[in-house]
């Protein structure tokens, strides 16, 4: 079993991609380690991407595409901009407010943080913001992408746990609004200790004229997670129901979309589908030979063997999370993982839906976490900010990201309150 990590690590230090390293280091250990037929692995990359779970994946990455490429980044920033730049810092404030809003369109972290910092770096420069914070706070601000509903990675995840996507989405709500506020106190103190500049003073007509300009894309938000929380739909229904109102919008509403555009909307959609799911193809079958090869009841034992206390799991398994995600997608994490996980999870009477919130924040820290840390990739090319000016800025936000993922792993209640009060319409 070492031999088959240590492979995926290898190509991956070579530069292999993340679904090739792991379907090929998957290959190399049937081959030479098992008298298993390589049909087998075929069936597992198939049974990997062949759920009725995944369906909502290209229907939220799809009303992502549609919202961008229907100028809502842009009125979203004016929009936060006309209520709360004003303020000492108050560029910060809006770049998390806006990724905040983003996070209940796109659903995913890489998305909002390239359309909210392609703007906003360049803005935030020009206003004497060094580059290096105005970088971190983007790429911070991007991890609530996959917190707050709909999340790309609640829908990875409830493919492999058999979880409810809905309640996942309603678990994520609360904890990804405490990690904007605690985000947005770490721009307040800095902005503080830096000297950071006010903002123009408000301006009435402009929060009526910006938040006129915006209301269409704010309502996206209330039909999904309303939908969802009054019972009316399912994730999956709410998806096709946000592609159908970003159409409606984008073409006949704010017309930023042409019909010409679709064709390279719907391509670009289809890209980042395949993108992900050979990714969750390619990890199911490296996740199956592992779950094959460690019996999970020995897997359990060992675990016990080092703890008993609920507490102290939780925090080694973190720590293992937070490893991974420095040099692998998050995604393939999930699905490599949460089999050998689930059957500790009911010893330790821990519920999966609210693991599954601890597990998406945890796989966050990941994302701005060297050598890997793709969000940092992608603010510093949005940017153009390095990413070292970048890792300067970004330890305060690391910690706040920190504290409210061990507050929401040790606190339940903060991820399952809304389940309780809107449980029975959650599907």
């Amino acid at each position: 079993m070492a031999l088959l990590i240590i492979s995926m690590l290898f190509l991956l230090v070579l530069g292999v991609r993340i679904a090739y390293a792991i379907g090929i280091s998957s290959i190399l250990y049937i081959v030479f380690f098992t008298d298993i037929s390589l049909m087998a692995v075929a069936q597992q990359i198939s049974n990997g991407s062949d759920s009725i779970v995944m369906l909502a994946l290209p229907f939220f990455l799809l009303a992502g595409e549609l919202m961008n490429a229907g100028g809502i980044t842009h009125r979203l920033v004016r929009f936060a901009m006309s209520l709360i730049g004003n303020i000492k810092g108050g560029l910060s404030f809006v770049v998390i407010v806006t990724n905040m809003i983003m996070a209940t369109v796109s659903g995913a972290a890489i998305a909002s943080g390239a359309a909210v910092g392609s703007v906003m770096i360049k803005s935030m420069n020009e206003k004497g913001y060094p580059k290096g914070f105005a970088g971190a706070v983007n790429a911070a601000a991007a991890t609530i992408g996959p917190i707050i509903p709909p999340s790309i990675g609640f829908i990875i995840y409830a493919s492999v746990s058999n979880a409810s996507i809905g309640k996942l989405f309603v678990a994520g709500t609360i904890p990804g609004l405490i990690l904007g506020l605690g985000l947005m106190f770490i721009c307040y103190i800095v902005s503080l200790r830096k000297n950071f500049p006010v903002g123009e003073k408000q301006n009435w007509k402009e929060v009526k004229s910006s938040f006129k300009d915006a209301a269409w894309s704010l309502l996206m938000p209330v039909i999904i997670i309303g939908g969802i929380l009054s019972g009316m739909v399912t994730a999956t229904e709410a998806g096709v129901i946000a592609v159908a109102y970003g159409l409606l919008i984008g073409i006949f509403v704010h017309k930023d979309i042409k019909l010409r555009d679709l064709p390279k909307i719907f391509s670009q959609t289809a890209k980042q589908t395949s993108r992900i799911m050979i990714i969750i193809a390619c990890a199911s079958a490296f996740g199956w030979i592992i779950s094959r090869d460690v019996e999970p009841q020995a897997f359990v034992n060992g675990i016990q063997a080092i703890t008993h206390h609920k507490g102290v799991f939780m925090i080694i398994i973190i720590s293992i999370i937070i490893a991974l995600g420095t040099v692998m997608e998050g995604g393939s994490i999930m699905i490599i993982l949460t089999p050998l996980l689930l059957p500790i999870l009911n010893t330790f009477g821990i519920d999966i839906v609210h693991f599954g919130v601890v597990f998406q924040l945890a796989i966050m820290l990941g994302l701005i976490t060297p050598p890997v840390g793709i969000l940092l990739y992608v603010i510093s090319g949005a940017g153009d900010v390095s990413i070292k000016e970048i890792l300067r800025n970004i330890w305060p936000f690391y910690i706040i990201i920190f504290v409210v993922m061990v507050i929401c792993a040790y606190v339940p209640a903060i991820s399952l309150w809304l389940i309780d009060v809107f449980g029975s319409n959650i599907s």
